[in-house]
């Protein structure tokens, strides 16, 4: 799919309704979804957190996808295109829940490439740590890692001063769970198709070493340096991500 042709569907007509997608239930909550191609295995693209945040950072990386290659976005409810929570304090229970739904759309049958991108990699860890049957390989582009925890990954000094536009999230019991999830998961993780993207500017000692565990969660894991990106790693390097996703064997 052409640049240009997505930010067509992303934009729309002048009806004020996104034309991309659909607004779908989600475990008890409503958020916009579009999965084009047919070509497996399919791949499911999380985004990050933030008041901009949203899954049409990933129109470059989709650009640079094969055109028949199944792929499914989707905005979480309170970010980008998707419509406001119904309750806050959602956890990342419901955030697994919420992808689940997407990857089910992805493909019923068969497991699908995760992807995700900064705070998106919190609802893959957990996900997958759920759900490793479901999952065939796991690309996590400058993710955040569990154990450096999200108040220090955002440079956050407080909860309470997190960005997340309206997503209304329980961030400490994200954080909990999720970090939970990976420690009681370390056999499942050990062999799954791993490859962690990192930026290559600005990065501190905390932040390699935070990629260099993410990676050593699978006995085959990869760490690759995107050159000359910053942290918006599907943004600033797309080929290099588009790259990592076709190598994982599912």
């Amino acid at each position: 799919m052409s640049v240009l042709t997505f930010m067509i569907l992303l934009t729309g007509a002048c009806t004020g309704e996104p034309a991309w997608g659909t607004v779908q239930e989600a475990a008890g909550e409503r958020q916009r979804v579009l999965c084009q191609g047919t070509a497996g295995p399919a791949v499911v693209l999380v985004h990050g957190i933030g008041d901009h945040a949203g899954s049409a950072s990933f129109a470059d990386l989709i650009d640079r996808l094969p055109d028949d290659r199944r792929v499914c976005r989707y905005d979480r409810p309170g970010t980008g295109d998707s419509p406001a929570p119904s309750r806050s304090g959602r956890d990342a229970t419901q955030l697994s829940a919420e992808l689940d739904s997407v990857v089910r759309q992805a493909d019923p049958d068969h497991p699908v490439v995760l992807l995700g991108h900064s705070f998106g990699s919190y609802p893959v860890l957990h996900y997958t740590a759920q759900h490793r049957d479901r999952v065939c390989g796991v690309v996590l582009a400058d993710g955040v890692d569990p154990q450096l925890g999200l108040l220090a990954a955002l440079g956050a000094p407080a909860w309470d001063k997190v960005s997340m536009a309206a997503e209304s999230l329980d961030l400490p019991a994200v954080q909990e769970q999720t970090a939970a999830a990976v420690t009681g998961a370390r056999q499942a993780f050990a062999t799954l198709p791993l490859t962690v993207i990192r930026r290559e500017k600005n990065v501190s000692g905390p932040w390699l070493a935070a990629q260099e565990r993410l990676a050593g969660l699978a006995a085959g894991g990869r760490l690759v340096v995107a050159a000359g990106a910053g942290h918006e790693v599907p943004r600033d390097a797309p080929a290099v991500v588009a790259d990592e996703i076709g190598r994982l064997s599912c």
